[in-house]
């Protein structure tokens, strides 16, 4: 409790689930290292198995890290959940920052005022959240109510004088600030602050570009995979009967995807759709407005017609994608990277294309786990991005435990 507290883990806000799951290993670990020195230097080691000691440890941040993610999920629903801010900026900018918070509800800050630095600008809302122009005797009057947080995010291509200016008044009224840089390429966890002679500068390194992180992943799937297929191999040959049975066709569905270095491979898919989807699509497309902007914009339909009964169970548990395991140990795939996009939607992914193909797809995903039924094509390639740039083994285990919860949860489409 005492190395959660020096971590700020109470209260728990302002930290990603990859960022806590990562501290909570740690400090559990630490906490078991003076019980195991307190055991040896009392004598009691003769009294405890060593087993029952490694599964205590396994055991305690197993639970700690699902009852503090079921917390954080179930109270973030309630209006008292989470800590007030102040978010402070031009309008545009402060509309993204409290969309944001409103969606990463996990971080538990809550906007309840926002100081606008536009000139003339008049008190309105900004998605629910009253918006003032900014003075500073608004300033002291906020943190008369108690308010101890603001939230200051700007533009990057503002005058870097009047920024200083700005958190520099900010922060005689506010203890606690957090500064955004919006609208910049460094919005990355695998940052890291360097002084240089006197200079702040940021270290930014592409992690999964890295070849022992890339060998080390590689041999950590294959086992994965192994196991995995040898203790679930039964049930999936009895949901292939089952899909047998509901609609004529394939049990396996196969697709061209583009892979590492551009390499086209075939996906292989539990089938979900009926026959003659690719058809059906074209005629959906075609005689219906609503679907085909839907499918413009996300590159997918949510309510799918074309979706057979077995099908609509096996895409919201997720389980179409077991097949592609078959991907990952030919080495097309890896359990977690960027999505294995389809030839034709090469030349709508631009410049991305360029880092994307530089790693192996995955069967699941940043995208996948942290915005599945509401990210614009656009916005998936931004995150496959922010994957490639911040991969470590952490953020692989975060992302295959949040898939397990989508599985388990029936969160899937």
């Amino acid at each position: 409790m005492g190395l959660f507290v020096a971590y700020g883990f109470y209260p728990g806000s302002k930290k990603s689930g990859l960022i806590e799951l990562q501290q909570i290993i740690l400090l559990v670990s630490v906490a078991f290292v003076f019980v195991g020195l307190a055991i040896y230097i009392f004598g009691f080691g003769s009294q405890i198995s060593r087993f029952v000691y490694i599964a205590a440890w396994i055991f305690s941040f197993t639970t700690i890290s699902l009852f503090r993610l079921f917390i954080h999920n179930r109270g973030s629903l309630f209006s008292w959940w989470g800590q007030p801010v102040v978010v402070i900026g031009k309008k545009k900018d402060v509309a993204k920052i409290i969309a944001g918070f409103k969606h990463a509800r996990r971080f538990a800050l809550k906007p309840v005022v926002a100081l606008i630095l536009d000139a003339n600008f008049e008190a309105e809302y900004i998605d629910g959240v009253p918006a003032f122009s900014n003075s500073n005797e608004l300033q002291q009057e906020i943190r008369n109510c108690g308010i101890k947080l603001a939230v200051f995010v700007t533009s990057s291509n503002e005058l870097n004088k009047r920024k200083n200016e700005q958190i520099y008044e900010l922060s005689l009224s506010f203890p606690d600030l957090i500064y955004v840089m919006n609208e910049s390429t460094l919005n990355s966890v695998s940052m890291k602050p360097l002084d240089l002679a006197g200079l702040p500068a940021i270290q930014v390194q592409y992690n999964l570009l890295n070849p022992w992180a890339r060998s080390l992943k590689r041999l950590a799937e294959l086992i994965i995979c192994f196991l995995s297929i040898s203790i679930t191999l039964p049930f999936f040959l009895v949901l292939a009967v089952l899909i047998h049975f509901d609609s004529p066709g394939p049990i396996i569905f196969v697709q061209e995807r583009v892979g590492k270095g551009g390499k086209r491979f075939n996906l292989y898919k539990f089938r979900t759709m009926v026959t003659n989807a690719d058809e059906k699509l074209v005629e959906l497309l075609k005689n219906d407005n609503v679907f085909c902007k839907e499918y413009n914009k996300y590159h997918k339909i949510r309510n799918d017609p074309r979706i057979t009964r077995m099908g609509r169970f096996l895409r919201k548990t997720s389980l179409d994608e077991f097949p592609q395991i078959w991907n990952v140990v030919r080495g097309e795939m890896s359990l977690v990277g960027p999505r294995a996009y389809m030839p034709e939607e090469l030349d709508e992914m631009g410049d991305s294309t360029k880092l994307i193909e530089r790693v192996s797809p995955g069967l699941t995903g940043w995208w996948q786990v942290m915005g599945r039924h509401d990210v614009s094509f656009q916005q998936r390639l931004q995150m496959d991005e922010f994957y490639i740039i911040n991969y470590s083994l952490w953020m692989d285990l975060y992302i295959s435990v949040k898939t397990i919860w989508i599985i388990i949860s029936g969160q899937g489409e």
